[in-house]
């Protein structure tokens, strides 16, 4: 199985076997102009495509299956994902307003002790 990918630097196209890329044989760096994707970017692509192989050849006991996958189908996904981490974070912060607030409290308490 090979991924086709085309640079955003220099528009170029190239592919790489994804079994070549999973076993760092390969890189993921455009064969043009030598732009190359964060590691840490590709270790996570390369999890989560060892983790879809699994996946379907699970499936492929009952169906078969073909996909593809365009970047402009994936940014609305990438959008969605984006405000849900702007929600957790505001979720995050109200938590912590609710601990600064019991700390408060429990302050306040221990003064009301002392006194």
């Amino acid at each position: 199985m090979t991924i086709d990918f085309t640079c955003q630097k220099c528009d170029a196209t190239f592919e790489i076997d994804v079994q070549d890329l999973s076993d760092g044989s390969e890189k993921l760096v455009c064969t043009s102009c030598d732009a190359k994707a964060p590691a840490n970017l590709v270790e996570d692509f390369v999890a989560a495509l060892t983790e879809m192989r699994t996946q379907v050849a699970a499936l492929g006991k009952k169906f078969s299956l073909a996909m593809a996958f365009e970047t402009e189908d994936l940014e609305d996904l990438d959008a969605k994902a984006d405000e849900e981490d702007e929600e957790e974070e505001d979720e995050d912060d109200l938590d912590d307003d609710e601990d600064d607030d019991d700390l408060d409290d429990d302050e306040e308490d221990a003064d009301e002790d002392e006194a």
